[in-house]
């Protein structure tokens, strides 16, 4: 399985789907959003990806960075859709903020069960795979 490491995340792609768990008492800047985003594409050499976001042990984001990542040329370049995972209060009013007023233009959910995200994800990988090509 491939993997990758920096000082704020750890990510890793396992049957089509990237997974991303940041680390403890994170706090994402627009700089370290940056380089999260970066890597990630770094990571994924380009290729776009349904992505898994561990966001439990986040402790804040800052404005700059939450408009960043919802930026299609930015944080959601390389991103076909994502659901976010958390169990901490903190994680859960960004993800709910987030979802509600930025509406994001990919598939996105919120949930507490890591089996139900990946469950959720794993049906819109098989909707993608099922739509016909067109010439």
């Amino acid at each position: 399985m491939k993997r990758f490491e920096n000082d704020y995340v750890s990510m890793w792609i396992d049957d089509g789907i990237l997974f991303s768990s940041y680390k403890i008492n994170l706090a994402i800047d627009l700089e370290r959003a940056k380089k999260i985003v970066e890597d990630r594409l770094s990571f994924t050499e380009g290729r776009s990806y349904l992505i898994l976001i561990d966001f439990s042990n986040i402790k804040s984001v800052s404005k700059e960075a939450r408009d960043y990542m919802n930026d299609p040329d930015g944080g959601l370049k390389g991103i076909l859709g994502g659901a976010f995972l958390s169990n901490n209060v903190v994680g859960t009013l960004f993800i709910n903020l987030y979802i509600k007023i930025n509406r994001p233009s990919t598939p996105t959910r919120f949930f507490t069960n890591k089996d139900e995200a990946l469950q959720w994800l794993r049906k819109i990988k098989a909707g993608m795979e099922a739509e016909p090509v067109s010439h």
